[in-house]
């Protein structure tokens, strides 16, 4: 799996410490990115880091008040949406600032 013609393990090993360390520090860079998403009325939003983890959701006292089970579910619906859509193409575009990974295709 890692020889073959021309292969060398140290080298593998070498490439695969460094390819981990990349993810370490894409890792890093990534939990402190926020990415905001907010729903269509303008009453929710929700914030996930560049991890896709939910630091935030912020909620309109006039939502609250319409005490609209319905709107609320579907405001945080598309602010969530919204946030991991925006939250993945910046991951996206972190990961191809750093170089990606080269030997994965990526």
């Amino acid at each position: 799996m890692f020889g073959g013609a021309g292969g060398n393990k140290f080298d593998m090993l070498k490439q695969m410490k460094k390819m981990r360390s990349q993810v370490k520090t894409m890792e890093k860079e990534l939990s402190g990115l926020n990415f905001v998403g907010i729903s269509k009325n303008k009453l929710l939003s929700v914030t996930l880091d560049g991890k896709f983890q939910m630091k935030s959701i912020q909620i309109e006292d006039e939502l609250i008040d319409k005490k609209d089970k319905n709107l609320l579910e579907k405001s945080i619906q598309e602010a969530y949406t919204k946030a991991l859509q925006d939250a993945q193409a910046g991951a996206a575009k972190q990961m191809q600032a750093m170089g990606g990974f080269p030997g994965l295709g990526m």
